[in-house]
């Protein structure tokens, strides 16, 4: 500019000025909100002649890369920073372009549209049409959701959604997150499936075949099913199933049966089809045949049918069938014996029915058979040998004859053959054991010992005992065995049943053999000793589960002296069973306590709950209660039986400095319950505070304390996935925290009563001195969420000015950072700081979010603050702006001009604007009038009044120079291209000359 004012103070002027050429007549684009798009154009002219200039922006979010320019062909870059503008917004503004080949403005208009994903359906930017893509291409949905900008995008404002959609996130299982999330925001509904058949049931051969169920989900959405099994023969082509898998909304989930892995007859399994949210349970049975008939070896028949013998003579021995029942069902079984088998079998038997039912001729002739090969039978084998002199002596009845035979068979018993049937030949004929039972038990027992585990045994030894009782002296593994088939055969008499129980109660450590044998005789014979045992043995193996409390119950009402029975009573007791404590209980724990606490709190609860039934035990306990509550509550213990004595205690309003101060810790605590076995867990967000809370269920429970209205609770599965409104569990209050707050909050600043009663406060507006000293007391929580910090600052600001209260409330003011509070609040906080003056405060908010939604008036104050706070004399380019935004919009005093005349620089015509308004304040304009006047000969336009400015610059010229050149040029314009000029610049001119003589001289 320096350069072309000399030279037109020398009279070099361009006959002809080029003319600017533009790129773009004018720039209209359309930026996504909250990004910044970036752009160009090219500013030549029509000689293509080197040129210079600047360029500037009238809206301060168009900014220029370079404001200055130098060449015949020049591209601006420009940036336009939606950062802070909201959908639907338009802003309007001009480039301003200043040169050597004349003046030009170039308008913009930018929209601002919402932040959307370009996708495969296009251009998308809403949760509804995300859904839609999500319904269309899952993959794809998947990758947005994961992205940086999908809370930018989708969720913008809705804080809600965003706590939802970042708790997600944490999910191991992006796929199970979004799906999760749109139920969560309604956009779909947890999905379900159904099977085609209820039950499957097969007739197979040999081969393996095929079958399918068919899956159908009632909607679309991702979901994983696992496909299990608890049969050997099911074989699965996919144990895991995808939402994707389906084709439209059915799957084909095809198994393989295989008949090798079943046995003949019927094979029974499950089929499992299992969501997070359902399980589906399909019974399957098999019937396996053979395509021929099964043969089954003789040898393995007649085993079979030695067995049923055997069966059939002990059923007959413990009286269960009649002795013609009993002949019956042994000659059907002895037709049932191949003819491959070992034909003496069958002789035996048929003596053995001879003699037992007095036939004696048909005895004497089959024994007579036996007799004449009795010493083959004895070389082949010992035991048919043994057997057939037990028969026989059976048969004679004679003493001698009964001597020998015993005699000979425990030689052989003694002396390598001992087998248990030996054993039993000789029960019977040997005439040492008739005197003598405990050798018989002796001898039987040693069977035992060697692995001989016959019930045929087990009946002649429980005989014994029943017959001698005394003879039970010791419970070893034997006895144990030999009366638990006694007691299962209810072969047991009392006295037995009573030795039995005592021996019983001489054991160190629970038997769960004994311990059923005892309860068996307890049906039988239900006496004091055998319910004694019971209870005992139950204490001693710490059995405390809720299925023996029937024992403990009937030996509190038996009243038996145990130790402990009353403790053992009260731990086996369900707590939520409908059951009355009896009064010994009661009278019990007046004077014994050595119940552990959550049993304790459990009988104080009842005894509080039904004090209308007995007021006498209640007031017995009161002192006990209230000094075991006290410790409690200073542990923060909780649970529905301290609940109780909480409220018993602290309910009424007389609560100690102590208590009160310790009551916040259980106030809110709520039992969580969940019956989902894949739930192992829940978190636990409240919007006030950053943290979350991970909490272990323990059998499908857990404690969780809820204090605010924003609290949300995701359970969380075995993987680490989370879930929200899909999962269905109930959340139960222990108490109600209102009937407690009013005390505590004189004594506590608990954060969670604080939260509780800020939350409470600005739901309802509440505006008064105690909630204005809450929400200090709220300020100071650790680990508050900012943007209820900055709820907490604004509600106070509020106050305060309201109550006229200056000091504090520029104290408050001075905390907020205007970035971090709530958009919808922030033009009122900037309004309170420019009535108190924290300009620089507004300034750096206006810088980052603008100006345009606040008053002019407003505006108007905030700029005469600043420049006055100032002093107006260091340039801010923001300042400039605003200065400039109110004056365009006819609102300014002398300060704002003082600062738009000394700074601003723009257009030719508004800067005239603003010296003619500087002259109604009489204003100094010296130094704008001297701008303008470089301006407009640098940009060589013709300006109406520009003689105006010069005359003003004329009174008192600084730019000698400046002067020659606007008059030298005006004199050519008029001279050479008819340019009206006013009449007052040739007495002007010939001054000037005059001068420039005079100096020359």
């Amino acid at each position: 500019m320096k350069e072309k004012m000399e030279r037109f103070s020398k009279g070099d002027f361009d006959y002809e000025l080029p003319f600017l050429y533009l790129s773009e007549e004018s720039i209209e684009i359309t930026v996504e909100s909250g990004k910044i798009h970036e752009g160009s154009f090219i500013i030549s002219n029509s000689t293509q002649k080197p040129m210079k200039g600047i360029v500037s922006s009238s809206h301060r979010l168009l900014t220029l890369k370079e404001t200055a320019f130098f060449g015949a062909e020049n591209k601006i870059f420009y940036q336009f920073n939606a950062g802070c503008l909201k959908n639907g917004d338009t802003v309007q503004g001009e480039i301003n372009i200043i040169s050597d080949c004349g003046e030009q403005r170039m308008s913009f208009v930018v929209h601002v549209e919402a932040p959307y994903y370009m996708t495969s359906l296009g251009k998308i930017k809403d949760l509804f049409q995300f859904t839609n893509l999500a319904r269309m291409d899952w993959s794809e949905a998947k990758k947005i959701f994961r992205s940086e900008g999908f809370e930018r995008t989708f969720l913008q404002s809705d804080e809600n959604y965003k706590r939802i959609y970042r708790s997600l996130l944490k999910s191991i299982s992006t796929s199970q997150a979004l799906e999760e999330f749109l139920i969560a925001i309604h956009k779909k509904t947890r999905i379900r499936l159904h099977v085609d058949k209820e039950r499957l049931e097969y007739l197979v051969t040999e081969d393996s075949f095929m079958d399918k169920l068919t899956l159908t989900k009632d909607q679309w959405g991702y979901v994983e099913i696992k496909v299990s099994t608890d049969a050997d023969f099911i074989q699965f082509e996919q144990k895991y199933i995808w939402g994707d898998f389906f084709l439209g909304n059915t799957y084909p989930i095809s198994f393989l049966l295989d008949p090798k892995k079943m046995r003949y007859g019927n094979n029974y399994g499950h089929i499992w089809i299992k969501t997070v949210h359902q399980i589906i349970e399909i019974p399957v049975t098999c019937r396996r045949h053979r395509e021929t008939e099964r043969q089954i070896s003789p040898e393995k028949r007649s085993l079979q049918v030695q067995s049923a013998l055997q069966r059939n003579y002990l059923k007959f021995r413990l009286n269960q069938i009649d002795l013609a029942k009993y002949l019956e069902e042994s000659h059907r079984l002895l037709q049932q014996l191949p003819e491959t088998a070992d034909s003496r079998i069958k002789e035996f038997l048929q003596i053995h029915l001879a003699i037992i039912t007095d036939r004696n001729s048909e005895a004497e002739q089959l024994l007579g058979r036996l007799a004449a090969g009795a010493s083959e039978l004895k070389e082949q084998s010992v035991i048919w040998y043994c057997a057939y002199l037990y028969l026989k002596a059976l048969h004679e009845r004679e003493e001698e004859s009964t001597r020998k035979a015993a005699d000979s068979i425990r030689e052989f018993y003694e002396h390598g053959y001992y087998h248990w049937q030996m054993l039993w030949f000789l029960l019977y004929i040997d005439r040492r054991y008739e005197d003598n039972r405990g050798l018989k038990l002796m001898d039987m027992k040693e069977q035992f010992t060697a692995g001989n585990r016959s019930p045929v045994l087990y009946y002649e030894a429980a005989c014994i005992y029943n017959a001698e009782p005394y003879l039970l002296r010791e419970l070893t593994a034997y006895e144990i065995q030999v009366l638990n088939f006694s007691i299962k055969n209810k072969l047991v008499t009392k006295e037995v049943a009573q030795q039995y129980a005592y021996l019983a109660n001489r054991k160190k450590h629970f038997h769960p053999i004994i311990f059923r044998g005892l309860v068996l005789l307890y049906e039988v014979f239900p006496i004091t000793e055998i319910l004694t045992v019971i209870c005992c043995m139950l204490i001693k193996g710490i059995k405390k589960a809720g299925k023996y409390h029937k024992w403990f119950r009937l030996g509190v009402e038996a009243q038996l002296p145990i130790t402990e029975l009353y403790e053992y009573f009260m731990y086996s007791h369900e707590e939520n069973a409908e059951e009355q404590l009896p009064q010994s209980v009661l009278l019990y724990f007046i004077y014994n306590s050595s119940l552990s606490d959550n049993k304790r709190a459990y009988l104080y609860a009842y005894v509080i709950k039904n004090r209308h039934k007995n007021e006498s035990i209640f007031r017995t306990y009161y002192k006990k209660m209230e000094l075991f509550t006290a410790k409690q509550l200073e542990a923060h213990n909780i649970n529905r039986s301290l609940a109780v004595l909480y409220r018993e205690f602290y309910g009424n309003g007389a609560v100690s400095a102590e208590a009160a101060a310790h009551l916040p810790y259980v106030i809110y605590r709520q039992e969580f319950i969940c019956n989902n076995p894949s739930i192992v867990g829940i978190v636990v967000t409240h919007e006030e505070l950053e943290l979350e809370e991970n909490i272990p269920l323990t059998d499908g429970r857990a404690w969780v304390d809820i204090f605010s209205k924003t609290a949300r609770i995701f359970p969380v599965d075995t993987f680490g996935n989370r879930y929200t409104v899909s999962m269905d569990y109930t959340i139960q209050p222990l108490m109600k925290p209102e009937d407690y707050e009013e005390i505590c909050i004189n004594y506590s600043n608990h954060p969670k009563l604080l939260i509780h009663l800020f939350d409470r406060c600005q739901r309802d507006h509440i505006f008064n001195e105690r909630a204005t000293a809450l929400r200090k007391k709220v300020l100071s929580i650790d680990g508050i969420n900012r943007l209820y910090y900055y709820d907490c600052l604004e509600a106070l600001v509020d106050y305060y000015y309201e109550y006229y209260n200056d000091e504090l409330l520029e104290y408050y003011l001075s905390l907020i950072a205007i970035n971090e509070v709530r958009p919808e609040k922030r033009l009122k906080l900037l309004e309170y700081m420019v009535k108190r003056c924290f300009y620089e405060k507004v300034l750096d908010a206006l810088e980052i979010f603008g100006y345009e939604e606040l008053s002019v008036n407003l505006l108007v104050k905030f700029c005469s603050g600043w420049l006055s706070a100032s002093g107006g004399e260091r340039k801010q380019e923001l300042m400039v702006h605003l200065c400039y935004y109110v004056f365009n919009r006819n609102k300014y005093d002398e300060a704002i001009l003082k600062y738009l005349v000394r700074y601003f620089f723009g257009p030719t015509k508004e800067m005239f604007r603003i010296w003619k308004a500087a002259k109604g304040f009489e204003v100094d304009t010296h130094m704008l009038e001297e701008r303008l006047l470089v301006q407009m000969l640098y940009t060589e336009g013709y300006v109406q009044d520009s003689f105006l400015i010069f005359k003003e610059y004329y009174k008192n010229v600084t730019n000698r120079t400046l002067v020659r050149a606007f008059l030298s040029f005006y004199a050519y314009k008029y001279l050479i291209h008819d340019w009206v000029i006013n009449t007052e610049l040739f007495p002007i001119m010939r001054r000037e000359i005059n001068y420039e003589e005079n100096d020359l001289c």
